[in-house]
């Protein structure tokens, strides 16, 4: 890792992944781009992270791994888009996605934010590491209630249909049913 580390402003970033954009989009190969990116940036800093991610991926890691040593200049957000384009095969497009967002905050200086996020506690990603096993309790919740609500009525004999508790148990069941429907349907449109 680099021993003085440095800030790269948002028009750098924004540049940068730009160009990664459409070189990959040209299906130039990986190792020629952050030549190029290097030879094409001013700041010495840059030239030293782009030489550095260079070798890790010459190495074998992968790019997300590579920039992630860089948390001061990273942020959380670059590292994860990054990783999802690797994952899905739509690097372009991240990077393009990435320089889109740069390009919105060239009004700020130096993104102070990046340094606070790379250290600060980011609830979003907890919860949303954590979703599916929020899914899977409710989703057990109203299976309990739905089950006790029909085995209620399955056995108890002489019972009116109309019983308050075996109805609420139901109710509770369906509802807690469909709440999870919604919200993991509204979860992967993000």
């Amino acid at each position: 890792m680099l021993e003085s580390q440095s800030e790269i402003s948002n028009s750098e970033l924004a540049a940068l992944c730009r160009q990664f954009s459409s070189l990959l989009h040209a299906e130039i190969n990986i190792l020629d781009i952050f030549d190029t990116l290097r030879e094409q940036s001013d700041d010495v800093f840059l030239r030293e992270v782009v030489d550095s991610v260079r070798e890790d991926v010459e190495m074998g890691r992968t790019m997300a791994t590579a920039f992630s040593r860089y948390p001061q200049t990273f942020s959380p957000f670059f590292i994860s888009m990054v990783r999802q384009g690797e994952l899905e095969g739509e690097l372009d497009q991240a990077f393009a996605d990435l320089a889109d967002h740069f390009e919105s905050r060239l009004e700020d200086s130096v993104d102070a934010l990046r340094r606070r996020e790379a250290s600060a506690f980011d609830l979003e990603t907890v919860a949303s590491a954590f979703q599916w096993l929020f899914i899977w309790v409710a989703v057990l919740a109203a299976s309990c209630a739905l089950g006790a609500g029909l085995i209620w009525y399955a056995t108890e004999v002489g019972g009116l249909p109309g019983a308050a508790l075996p109805n609420v148990l139901l109710l509770v069941g369906v509802i807690t049913l469909l709440g999870v429907l919604v919200f993991s349907r509204g979860r992967k449109r993000r």
